[in-house]
């Protein structure tokens, strides 16, 4: 087997009992009952003659778009090695602006006046968030509460927030 790209991206494992897996480390030799292996049988023996002697190449998982992997385990799935990968979405990112950029944002899109309506009937501490803030962010609770409010989808919020940045 030439050693390419994709073989050195891959995963070495080794079965060390019944569907239990260990992470063989690169470049390090092995023993097998009575016989010690060089790393390189990893490298020049087939899938099928590394398999024999419980040792695996694995493809590393890789997470779909807009997904990041906070685990991931060998596994057997369908008779094959593989990695399984738990994955959870990638929080959108943290937009910021200052009061300032936000309120001339709003007026920009037409939404202050109905801002200012959801806030006048709001608790006093709403009332202060929106007054005394100076650095909103995309995630601030007052606005998370006021696009909820005014049916706004975060898709709303990003195009405030990157309008807001313009100003």
């Amino acid at each position: 087997m030439e050693l390419t790209k994709a073989s050195v991206d891959r995963i070495i494992v080794r079965e060390t009992q019944a569907g239990v897996f260990t992470e063989a480390l690169w470049g390090q030799t092995f023993v097998v009952g009575d016989v010690q292996h060089g790393w390189q049988v990893v490298e020049l023996w087939s899938d099928a003659d590394l398999a024999e002697i419980g040792f695996y190449r694995v493809t590393p998982a890789t997470a779909p778009e807009g997904y990041r992997i906070v685990s991931a385990s060998i596994q057997r799935v369908n008779g094959v090695v593989t990695q399984v990968a738990v994955t959870e979405p990638v929080p959108p990112p943290v937009m910021k602006a200052s009061a300032r950029q936000i309120r001339l944002a709003m007026n920009l899109l037409g939404l202050r006046d109905d801002i200012e309506q959801y806030v006048a009937s709001q608790d006093r501490d709403v009332q202060d968030s929106w007054q005394w803030t100076t650095e909103f962010d995309s995630t601030h609770p007052f606005l998370v509460g006021a696009a909820e409010q005014l049916n706004k989808t975060p898709d709303d919020v990003k195009a405030l927030f990157a309008l807001a940045q313009t100003l």
